[in-house]
């Protein structure tokens, strides 16, 4: 155990004690087997519980650490191609003024192949997430499930709140810019937005028209899944081959 006892002034940072000793609650964090001080404040032990805690010099409660299975809300402000960071302002549905930031790794925005991070977040989106760990700096995130991701985003353009369309799909209505997220599955419910799937992008239809326009550039066109050419030949049609005469021609001279 580090040199500290009951009493003491830490701050921040300060080696508390290894996990095997005691176990980390408020104003602590753990971090390869060792406890650290999260806040400054004096060291409290509870040697019956076999915990140990950073009180305020008061010996009022700090905040404690989020646990796992905490729900968590912040912003983002900075996304990387790999990563994320998140800044933790509510916790569990209260307010959670700590300066925390959370970590979200790529891998924990959803289960489909995401190639960049800022496909499925940006910064200064409002995100909704849950705490993979307990007690440790950084706090690990993760956004999969249908009622975590962004629930809130505003255009990348002009600043202008983005509206729902469809599954992840965003659109501006004063730029017209689109834009994917990971959304929640209550995105701007709690800003006044609406979803408007009207405005959802097409998708093209394919069909023997769509064929026509683009070989007529090969003067021809497609029917029944093959190209006929002019003439009525169909392309890559052979050649019926011509049979092998020069042996028959030398039998009959030899007989």
């Amino acid at each position: 155990m580090a040199d500290v006892k009951s009493g003491d002034i830490v701050v921040p940072g300060d080696q508390l004690c290894v996990i095997e000793e005691l176990s980390p609650s408020y104003g602590t964090y753990e971090k390869d087997g060792i406890v650290y001080a999260a806040a400054p404040g004096a060291v409290s032990m509870d040697l019956k519980e076999r915990i140990i805690k950073v009180l305020q010099t008061d010996g009022k409660m700090k905040l404690a650490l989020p646990v796992k299975g905490d729900i968590l809300m912040g912003e983002v402000i900075n996304a990387y191609e790999q990563r994320a960071e998140i800044a933790i302002v509510r916790r569990n549905g209260k307010d959670f003024h700590s300066g925390l930031i959370g970590e979200i790794h790529i891998s924990n925005v959803t289960r489909r192949f995401v190639k960049s991070m800022h496909d499925v977040l940006r910064v200064s989106d409002i995100v909704r997430a849950v705490s993979l760990n307990t007690h440790e700096i950084p706090t690990t995130l993760s956004v999969v499930g249908p009622e975590l991701g962004v629930v809130f985003s505003r255009c990348s353009r002009c600043g202008n709140p983005l509206t729902l369309t469809t599954y992840n799909n965003l659109f501006c209505l004063r730029c017209e810019n689109r834009e994917t997220r990971e959304v929640a599955n209550d995105y701007g419910q709690n800003y006044g937005l609406e979803a408007r799937p009207d405005l959802a992008p097409r998708r093209r239809s394919y069909d023997n028209r769509g064929y026509d326009r683009g070989d007529r550039r090969g003067g021809g066109r497609f029917e029944g899944g093959r190209r006929e050419r002019d003439g009525g030949k169909r392309f890559g049609d052979r050649k019926p081959e011509r049979p092998n005469r020069r042996g028959s021609d030398s039998r009959r001279r030899r007989d």
